[in-house]
């Protein structure tokens, strides 16, 4: 088995360190919030199809974190954690097709305001439509059934009705298989939303008004080992299909049970050339 190793390189990650949550239904509001989305699908590639406005109808089911008496919550000041599924029409369903995608997500607070807020989401989404060499040669965004997908948007709460809350909103998302299938130019997405949210009753503990708990400062430091193993596309047309592989270390420090800044290394990586 002959085996190429790449250079060793570092990358400085930075992520969020989330406690498990307990009691989530008694300390967390529930909140349904369908969306409906227009923009605009950018060119992926030469002669890339004609296409009219990008149209989206989203629902999200997610948990806000206001009186969620764990550490996490506290520190990111009540952040919005759930999970969205949601349909789109990229503007010409001949040759772009539509998409069916799941993303897991979490929003937070800007300027310790409810008003306006952040959203991250990462998933995956499923094609109707892909990349043929004969019958779809112009739509080189994506080749595969199913790729990765990834959202960020902001919000901003417009006026309340009883328990809606309706907000408008502008974001960028976007999709694509990871190179495990070429070509993959992704498609890049920049849109308009509008939203309801609609809130359960307020539990009876769900009490904004109820003291936040008091944390210390706290800093500790950790060392992870990982390894992985996978399939990439290397070349374009062939498609050939290589195995790679990566072992890691990283070390760093969690702050505040929460933030967790650290270093990753990687120890060494390379790509099986003959199987």
């Amino acid at each position: 088995m002959k085996k190429t190793i790449l250079p060793i390189f570092l990358l400085f990650s930075f992520g969020v360190f989330a406690q498990q949550p307990d009691s989530l239904s008694k300390k967390s509001n529930f909140i349904i919030s369908p969306e409906l989305l227009l923009g605009i699908t950018a060119e992926a590639n030469s002669y890339f199809p004609d296409r009219g406005l990008q149209s989206q109808a989203i629902v999200s089911f997610g948990w806000e974190h206001d009186n969620n008496p764990q550490e996490w919550a506290h520190r990111l000041k009540g952040p919005r954690t759930g999970i969205s599924i949601g349909y789109t029409n990229f503007g010409n369903t001949k040759k772009l097709g539509s998409a069916i995608s799941v993303l897991p997500f979490i929003e937070f607070n800007i300027f310790r305001s409810k008003r306006l807020t952040l959203l991250v989401g990462t998933g995956a989404s499923y094609f109707t439509e892909k990349y043929d060499p004969i019958t779809n040669p112009n739509n080189e965004a994506v080749t595969t059934d199913f790729t990765w997908s990834f959202k960020l948007f902001s919000h901003y709460k417009i006026f309340t009705t009883q328990n809606i809350d309706w907000r408008t909103g502008i974001g960028y998302s976007h999709h694509s298989n990871g190179h495990t299938r070429l070509p993959n130019q992704g498609f890049n997405s920049f849109l308009l939303s509008v939203s309801a949210d609609i809130k359960n009753s307020i539990n009876p503990t769900f009490n904004s008004e109820e003291k936040s708990p008091d944390f210390s400062t706290s800093r500790y430091s950790y060392l992870a080992l990982r390894s992985g193993y996978g399939l990439q596309v290397l070349a374009k047309p062939f498609n050939d299909k290589k195995g790679v592989y990566i072992v890691s270390a990283e070390y760093g420090k969690v702050f505040n049970n929460t933030y967790k800044v650290g270093i990753v290394t990687t120890v060494f990586t390379g790509i099986i050339t003959n199987i």
